[in-house]
């Protein structure tokens, strides 16, 4: 029964929004027990195709990509993947990413991209005053690297790599406090940009990957920082 209907969500029959039946309806209409019904409609909730909605019934959820990035997000966190994993998936996604989008960035994309360099710079001008520009500056970068999955014209490159990047917000505020990695890594932004609005994919192709490894360099060394001071002595006072 569960394939059934997640066949006729997924080939939209039943459109986003759409009531089932009551229990009892559905029942007759596939032959099968309350039992059967409701373990189905709970796998289907589970694979994020239902919503169940206690006292009102059973809905089909709408199938974006935020719902996509959402259960992937969520799998990273529930698997507790490390940093390392994503970096490495990272690496083999984002230079062709960058490439991609140095062949396709629209005017408007290339605007945006502008003004997010914009927004960076004045949070790392600014990042001694106040840990609200040290989150100032973790989302800038992050909202970089969404703008260049963007600008591939490829939706599928939006939706997977949101949820690496959320996922590794925690670690890139960390490395923002590494001496100077926050001005290199505005510098490395730009030079992707230039070679996007050059229409160079090998350039940006260069540039990112060289961006990536830099950026996990100053991740492994703030995390070696916070391990190095955990394990520190307490200190006394005299």
């Amino acid at each position: 029964m569960a394939d059934r209907l997640a066949e006729r969500i997924l080939n939209g029959e039943l459109a986003s929004g759409t009531r089932l039946p009551a229990e009892r309806q559905l029942c007759v209409d596939f032959g099968v027990s309350r039992i059967v019904v409701r373990e189905a409609l709970k796998a289907l909730a589970e694979r994020g195709l239902l919503e169940i909605r206690p006292g009102v019934g059973s809905f089909v959820t709408a199938l974006d990509a935020a719902v996509a990035s959402r259960h992937l997000s969520q799998y990273i966190q529930h698997r507790r993947i490390e940093p390392e994993h994503l970096f490495e998936i990272r690496r083999l996604l984002e230079p062709a990413m960058a490439a991609q989008a140095a062949r396709n960035a629209t005017p408007e994309i290339v605007q945006a991209m502008q003004v997010n360099l914009k927004l960076t710079q004045s949070a790392v001008e600014r990042l001694e005053d106040s840990d609200v520009q040290i989150e100032a500056f973790a989302w800038a970068d992050l909202d970089f690297h969404q703008l260049v999955a963007t600008a591939t014209g490829n939706p599928l490159y939006e939706t997977v790599l949101s949820p690496l990047l959320d996922n590794l917000l925690d670690v890139r505020r960390r490395g923002v406090r590494v001496v100077g990695s926050a001005r290199q890594a505005l510098n490395d932004h730009r030079r992707i940009f230039e070679r996007i609005a050059a229409g160079d994919s090998a350039g940006a192709r260069r540039a990112m990957q060289d961006h990536i490894d830099a950026v996990q360099s100053w991740a492994e060394a703030s995390l070696e920082g916070a391990t190095e001071a955990s394990d520190a002595p307490p200190q006394t006072s005299s």
